[in-house]
């Protein structure tokens, strides 16, 4: 790796660290796009708010789990990509279910640091509160978006 493709990458690392911290994301604005994603990307997406990072192989590996599939991407166009599909409440709910299996493996790591670094546990019971308010989020949605109309 050449000095020029290090400071790309290091760029790149900057770009997602700063976008991490602000915690929003302009995603590319579609007019078949429903407001409602816009709305979960912006609850859910941004570690700190749901309390994980949903990296691109998560998403690819969520999608894949539908049998769906996309080339790994920006992480917005991945989201949208695999929220593409969803049209009827039974999509929505395996979505759901994929992304709170995804949470909830990554609380259980968080559990596990929690017991083997005590110093720690305030930290990751933080993050764990955090998904389970992203979980109830989803849950919110799917009745406003799905349930009553």
């Amino acid at each position: 790796m050449d000095m020029k493709d290090l400071n790309e990458l290091r760029g790149e690392f900057e770009q997602m660290q700063q976008s991490c911290m602000e915690g929003s994301h302009d995603m590319d604005t579609q007019e078949d796009y429903p407001d409602y994603l816009k709305a979960i990307y912006a609850e859910v997406m941004p570690p700190q708010k749901s309390g994980v990072y949903f990296s691109r192989w998560d998403l690819k590996r969520m999608a894949g789990q539908l049998d769906e599939s996309f080339a790994i991407d920006v992480r917005e166009r991945m989201f949208q990509k695999f929220m593409q599909w969803v049209a009827t409440p039974d999509d929505f709910r395996a979505v759901i279910e994929q992304f709170s299996n995804n949470m909830d493996r990554k609380c259980e790591l968080y559990k596990e640091y929690s017991q083997k670094y005590p110093a720690t546990k305030e930290i990751f019971d933080a993050k764990i509160d955090k998904v389970e308010n992203a979980k109830r989020y989803f849950e919110k949605v799917y009745t406003e978006f799905f349930m009553e109309h």
